[in-house]
């Protein structure tokens, strides 16, 4: 078998097994998040029209996760089907080394880093700043807008509690509406047959025009109350302004991180520079562990290769966690881990190219 074509056959059979591989994680984990937002707006808290985009902005930032294992994953599933059909008997008989081997892998993973890169250092910040931007946006104009039919609600700076018993959104008016305010000298009890919700277009400011009710003042425990009858009130209620700030540390711009200088940022940082660095050594990793034998079957190293992630992957964090904290110092960082993952992949190519007996060879 030439060597191009042996490449190609095998860069078709990793890239097309781990576009299956991403595809179904991305599926299960994309779920769960999707059963969260949907949680967040039954209770009011996210529009449903920002579901799906904020959702599509989570798959941006699940992919940084999702590239290495499923590569790790689809490199081991398409090398133990080889192994399994005798396929990789025959590539041995051809006189093909370890060496040949490892190339259409490295290709594959030296795409997939660099795409990997692009996500962790651009857009996977970008599309977690932009949904944490569009939630906190949404949530604030929710809670600006605090009307809703048969529940109490109260709005940012308004010293007041209101109850709306009907409400049509569309049209913005409103049936049987109880006001309770607490911030004037007399405290006051406001109820109202019905009432429109309007906004101006220039400022953004809400009124609410009560027509039709009552206002009943005085202080509770006191006999000197007033009710007095109007034909028509109403509230105004003017626009907060919004001022968004990143919260949270792995959204940050990567700008941001290298010119903080902060023990937490550089950790940040470093995280970000591991995440191309795991592919290309997973990619690598993957091809000695799944050396099986035809009887073995096509899953047999599957567990070996999870086990070896996680704990690639939980050590990596640690490292973070200590960079972060100052217990080991900026230039050691996380890149002892990525040094210790390469000694494993160099080992397991030298012992699987000298003294592991490829299926059909016999030892000499």
């Amino acid at each position: 078998m030439r060597p191009l074509i042996l490449d190609r056959y095998l860069f078709r059979e990793a890239g097309l097994t781990w576009l299956a591989v991403t595809l179904v994680l991305l599926a299960i984990m994309l779920s769960t998040r999707f059963a969260r937002f949907l949680g967040l707006a039954a209770s009011g808290e996210l529009p449903e029209t920002l579901l799906l985009q904020v959702v599509a902005l989570s798959s941006v930032q699940y992919l940084v996760i999702l590239i290495p294992v499923s590569l790790l994953l689809a490199v081991m599933l398409a090398l133990g089907r080889l192994y399994r059909d005798s396929e990789m008997a025959a590539v041995s008989a051809c006189g093909v080394s370890m060496a040949t081997l490892y190339r259409p892998f490295i290709r594959l993973g030296v795409a997939l880093a660099a795409i990997t890169a692009i996500l962790s250092f651009a857009l996977s910040p970008w599309a977690g700043r932009t949904a944490d931007f569009l939630i906190k946006q949404a949530q604030q104009e929710l809670a600006f807008s605090a009307f809703e039919a048969g529940q109490f609600r109260t709005i940012p700076g308004v010293p007041a509690v209101f109850y709306v018993e009907r409400r049509d959104a569309s049209e913005g008016t409103m049936e049987q509406i109880f006001v309770r305010s607490y911030g004037d000298a007399r405290a006051g009890v406001l109820l109202a047959a019905e009432g429109q919700e309007s906004v101006e277009a220039g400022s953004g400011d809400r009124t609410l025009a009560l027509r039709h009710g009552y206002r009943y003042e005085g202080q509770p425990g006191e006999a000197a109350f007033r009710v007095l009858d109007f034909a028509e009130n109403g509230f105004r209620f003017p626009a907060p302004s919004f001022v968004y700030e990143v919260g949270k540390r792995k959204i940050a711009a990567t700008t941001d991180l290298v010119a903080s200088g902060q023990p937490e940022d550089v950790a940040e940082l470093q995280w970000r520079a591991s995440s191309p660095i795991t592919v290309l050594l997973l990619a690598l990793l993957a091809v000695p562990l799944a050396h099986t034998s035809p009887r073995q079957g096509r899953y047999a190293k599957l567990i070996l290769g999870i086990g070896a992630y996680i704990v690639y992957v939980n050590v990596l964090g640690v490292a973070q966690a200590w960079v972060g904290k100052g217990l080991i110092p900026a230039w050691l960082g996380m890149w002892w881990v990525h040094a210790l993952v390469a000694l494993a992949v160099v080992w397991l190519y030298l012992y699987r190219d000298g003294r592991a007996r490829w299926p059909g060879r016999r030892r000499t």
